[in-house]
């Protein structure tokens, strides 16, 4: 049976089955231009990321059927169209490719299969640990959908940071508690991060990215991400080496000098496949191991989380939940972003420079994308869909399974719990307690946004146990400020939005 293998720039795992076995008949497709270059202007880095390492990939391929289908500028065909042409030369009857990151190229896949009366076979996808089924079987019994829970069960089933008697290293199952230091409690110096040298395949991809995608967000100007799997282990050795000690405690901090802080940077190695989470975690734990009680407990098992518990849970609830997910808005927001989201100028210093660093590295740590951009996009009113596109616009490591529910589920709440307990929302206290940023007139207006949307839902919010003290909160406060703060939200929605 001729078939023909597919890979695409986010299938990177160097044990990837599509490149296991191939049969030297099977055509061998390299597609770059996936469906959402050209749906969604993501960042410019992004894409050099991808397209160069995908492109170092199929350079070092010997089979004789391969097929590499590069962007090119103007492009808008659909995958579809391209196969039928294939389909038209070769006459294929089989179609094998890893399981893709987004829900629809996947329908796409299926419904042109059936429509052309090929076969479809999809392959694991090997960027996680757990499977599809493990899924399943977890949350078989389940009725509700608790990361924790699953992170537990994937700990005993994997056997990762377990003692021989099957109880958790450390004697508690998360340190999660410890990982919560502000920027005021850092007493050390934030390592530099190394400097790596784009190779001439990147360097050809800069060009046609910026002539295929002259819209897309960034400048390839402070470009500094691997583009291969060696540079990308390498950068898990330097994570290891120069800031797991300190990752853990400082986890939450917001630094407005350095969003990098102590964090790993390897989510977008992870993403397409230059990582192995399994690498990952084995060579954290050996770290561990070897390191004489130098490395804390909080900081090992608050990364082992973010692999092995909520990015394997996300995959989960992504899949589960698709393809309804993203007609959910729970609070039916309506606004839309202006410019001001885009380039950074709210009047808001910590979103503004979130804004800004995202712009210029496709980067910013998790908090500062949860607690000050969603949160903020949230409070203000804007339409999930709008958040969505957004994010999935600024981040190097964004794909649909990833931001789907991030943004409708922990970062809007616009799902209504499919997976959180509660809404992920705060005022400026919250900044301010895990920043350097100084108080002044913005805690204003992000005081007002907050209590602006409790008013606005406080049905909501007196039903629910733990936050209907919010309500009586916000009856206590002075009706005076309330009127200040509240028109000082108003003006900022009226600016900010359309």
């Amino acid at each position: 049976m001729k078939s023909l293998r597919i890979i695409f720039p986010d299938q990177l795992s160097k044990n990837n089955p599509v490149l296991i076995d191939i049969d030297t008949n099977d055509f061998l497709l390299f597609y770059e231009p996936i469906d959402t270059f050209y749906e969604i202007k993501h960042h410019k880095h992004k894409l050099v990321l991808l397209l160069s390492a995908f492109r170092s990939l199929v350079s070092k391929q010997t089979h004789k059927n391969i097929i590499h289908h590069r962007v090119s500028k103007g492009e808008n065909r659909r995958l579809a169209d391209y196969l039928k042409d294939i389909l038209h030369d070769n006459d294929f009857e089989k179609i094998l490719i890893s399981k893709p990151s987004d829900f629809k190229v996947y329908k796409d896949l299926m419904f042109f299969c059936q429509s052309n009366d090929i076969e479809l076979s999809i392959l694991d996808d090997k960027k996680f640990i757990s499977s599809d089924s493990d899924f399943e079987e977890w949350a078989s019994d389940k009725k509700t959908r608790i990361q924790e829970y699953y992170y537990r069960w994937l700990r005993k089933k994997y056997d990762i940071l377990m003692t021989d008697d099957q109880k958790p290293v450390g004697e508690k199952w998360n340190f999660d508690k410890e990982n919560r230091k502000g920027i005021s409690q850092l007493k050390t110096d934030i390592p530099d991060r190394n400097k790596l040298k784009p190779n001439k395949i990147t360097f050809e991809t800069m060009v046609d990215v910026e002539e295929c995608f002259p819209k897309s967000l960034g400048t390839l100007e402070n470009f500094n991400w691997a583009t291969n799997h060696k540079e990308a282990e390498n950068l898990l050795d330097d994570f290891l080496d120069r800031y797991f000690h300190s990752y853990g405690p400082f986890q939450d901090a917001i630094n407005k000098n350095n969003t990098f802080m102590f964090h790993s940077l390897l989510s977008p190695y992870l993403n397409c496949g230059l990582l192995d989470p399994q690498l990952c975690i084995d060579k954290a734990l050996l770290k561990y191991d070897n390191s004489n009680g130098d490395i804390p407990i909080n900081s090992v098992e608050g990364f082992i989380r973010q692999i092995l518990g909520w990015r394997e849970f996300i995959k989960g609830v992504y899949w589960e939940n698709m393809p309804q997910y993203k007609a959910h808005n729970y609070w039916s927001h309506k606004k839309k972003l202006n410019e001001n989201w885009y380039n950074g100028s709210t009047g808001i210093p910590p979103l503004d420079d979130a804004i800004v660093e995202s712009n210029d590295f496709a980067y910013s740590h998790h908090i500062n994308r949860l607690m000050i951009i969603a949160n903020l996009m949230n409070l203000t009113g804007i339409n999930p869909n709008e958040m969505y596109r957004w994010f999935m616009e600024m981040y190097i490591d964004s794909y649909d399974w990833v931001m789907v529910p991030n943004v409708y589920g922990m970062g809007s709440y616009a799902d209504g719990g499919i997976f959180s307990t509660k809404p992920y929302i705060c005022g400026s206290s919250y900044m301010l307690r895990m920043s350097n940023y100084k108080k002044g007139e913005w805690c204003d207006i992000v005081d007002g946004l907050y209590w602006r949307f409790i008013e606005n839902n406080i049905k909501f919010f007196e039903s629910n146990p733990r936050l209907a003290v919010m309500k009586r909160t916000l009856s206590k406060m002075n009706k005076d400020r309330k009127k200040m703060i509240f028109k000082k939200a108003e003006n900022f929605i009226e600016t900010n939005t359309v």
